[in-house]
């Protein structure tokens, strides 16, 4: 590497805001000791320009301090009956709570005082280390699949087909969710910005990970943006996005086209049927032209005329063996059990296996067999996802409770990540043993639904039947109040600073779209990285007002 180069990428390197790129790759990584260490290193990075009396004055932080208050009120109403384990859960609460708001202070902080242009070229740095990473994992499920479209690979126990994405983490090792929805932002980041190649790879890395409800969240926000937010060209990118879309979901992963389609069906209470399909006989099969027989059939059709020339093959005294397509796969992958016909058959993970076990006696030991039925019989569990359930849950629980109404449950009583983690199941993560604390209100209400469905087959594991939402731990935990903090104090402030905007109000809606999925202010990921990419455009947007 010759002097010129050297130079060129120390000028390159110079345009990037270090800490900041460090601090985003530790904060958005799924371990919460990781999150913690990086709040601290920037802390200390940040220390002469963090103020506490500015901290309790930024407006942007009231829905946390709000919510803090709403808790610290629910504990002391419920004093008297407060047990040791739950005065530690309040005080995780209130921790994860101020760690979100601390967050939030130094993001804003940070972009204030830092170049613009080394701010967008470091949030860059980060998106494409995230697609990069994406589809590096999409290239190792390849090599070890030996397949170019693991989405339609049935082998290795389907092991990956339709659950392909869930074993792609991008640069943060957290959950698809999580690794689709950074990708939304990168989207919608890049695409108002005019950078539309890294728009089209966030689009493409999206699309590997095949997430149904950040494709939905996303295309409702393309809609909205293509008639009242975008220029002509940016419309013809939505478009072109659009279409990528329907191709992947059609072409490279139909059996999810329809998984979307049952769910959408169950939701509306409807048998989901697909259209009889004629089935051809072999001699129909035969004749029949190309433009009417779907690729499958024209796959037997080849099947089954290399078979019968085969057959007359074998008549000559030339026959040669076929090759063994089998073997062949197996060599190519390195692995031997491919010659297995059961290498075809579905079978779940010993960890699989092992948590449905856990689940499965939780469920016999906690609730006896007439609680299990009672529970069983208020709704339509078969039919309805568990995030439906789940909120018609939280109407149930709030109906029935109606001191509850204004100011929720308290912290972890009802649905949250806090909640699930003091189980002790392992859920959202690991929880000091002595501290175990699980509400009744919780028991018999979201925890029911989240361990009814995991504790049946892997089919039963999808995102659609978990009680996870934003809404549902605010309404159910916070009350009506603590709902309209997150509307009036929380989307409130930053809908006032849209006006003028670039991608402003787009990742607003992407952000009320992803509250239906996850505890994200627990999370410590997709809200960090929205309040980031808000800030930044507002600071664009104050720059352009002074130099106009």
């Amino acid at each position: 590497m010759n002097k010129g180069t050297l130079y060129k990428l120390r000028e390159k390197a110079t345009q990037v805001n270090w800490p900041l790129l460090v601090f985003l790759l530790l904060v958005l990584n799924v371990k919460l000791v990781v999150k913690i260490a990086a709040v601290l290193l920037i802390v200390v990075i940040n220390r002469k320009s963090i103020s506490g009396k500015e901290f309790f004055k930024q407006r942007y932080l009231f829905f946390y301090f709000g919510l803090i208050c709403i808790g610290l009120i629910n504990l002391l109403l419920q004093f008297s009956n407060t047990s040791t384990t739950y005065l530690a859960t309040v005080v995780m609460g209130t921790s994860f709570w101020m760690m979100s708001a601390l967050i939030a202070y130094l993001l804003y902080k940070i972009i204030q005082k830092g170049d613009a242009v080394k701010l967008h070229n470091t949030v860059t740095v980060f998106f494409v280390l995230h697609v990069a990473v994406i589809f590096i994992n999409l290239l190792q499920i390849m090599i070890e699949t030996g397949s170019v479209n693991p989405y339609t690979y049935k082998g290795l126990n389907a092991k990956y087909y339709i659950s392909t994405g869930d074993f792609i983490t991008g640069i943060t090792f957290d959950a698809p969710v999580t690794t689709a929805f950074i990708c939304v932002f990168g989207i919608l980041y890049f695409l108002y910005r005019k950078q539309f190649l890294l728009s089209l790879a966030g689009m493409a890395a999206l699309l590997v990970m095949a997430s149904n409800f950040a494709n939905l969240i996303l295309f409702g926000v393309f809609v909205f943006a293509f008639i009242f937010n975008s220029s002509r060209v940016q419309k013809s990118f939505i478009v072109i996005y659009t279409v990528m879309l329907v191709v992947f979901m059609a072409k490279l992963s139909p059996q999810n086209n329809e998984h979307v389609g049952r769910i959408f069906y169950r939701v509306i209470d409807k048998p989901y049927d697909l259209p009889p399909v004629k089935v051809l006989t072999l001699s129909e099969l035969k004749k029949a032209p190309d433009s009417i027989l779907t690729p499958a059939e024209k796959k037997q059709r080849y099947a089954r005329n290399y078979i019968d020339s085969m057959n007359a093959i074998r008549l000559g005294s030339d026959f040669k063996e076929p090759e063994n397509i089998f073997a062949k796969r197996a060599a190519f992958t390195g692995n031997n059990s491919i010659k297995d016909p059961a290498f075809y058959q579905f079978k779940e993970s010993p960890g699989i296996k092992e948590k449905i076990n856990r689940y499965a006696r939780f469920l016999d030991q906690v609730y006896s067999e007439q609680q299990q039925d009672s529970l069983g019989q208020l709704y339509n569990w078969k039919k309805s996802p568990g995030k439906w359930i789940a909120g018609k849950e939280l109407f149930r629980f709030l109906e029935n409770n109606p001191a509850k109404i204004f100011l929720g449950g308290g912290m972890a009583n009802f649905s949250s990540r806090l909640a699930f983690k003091a189980t002790l199941l392992n859920i959202a993560g690991r929880y000091p043993e002595k501290l175990e604390y699980v509400n009744p209100d919780f028991l018999y209400n979201h925890l029911f639904i989240y361990l009814y469905y995991h504790s049946q087959e892997q089919s039963k594991h999808e995102a659609s039947n978990t009680p996870d939402a934003v809404y549902y731990q605010v309404m159910g935990e916070y009350g009506i109040i603590g709902l309209l903090l997150l509307l009036g104090l929380y989307f409130g402030f930053f809908l006032r600073h849209t006006r003028k905007m670039s991608f402003g109000l787009p990742i607003i809606l992407v952000l009320a779209g992803a509250f239906f999925a996850e505890y994200w202010f627990e999370q410590f990921s997709v809200v960090v990285l929205f309040e980031l990419l808000f800030f930044l455009d507002m600071k664009d947007l104050r720059r352009e007002g002074q130099t106009a």
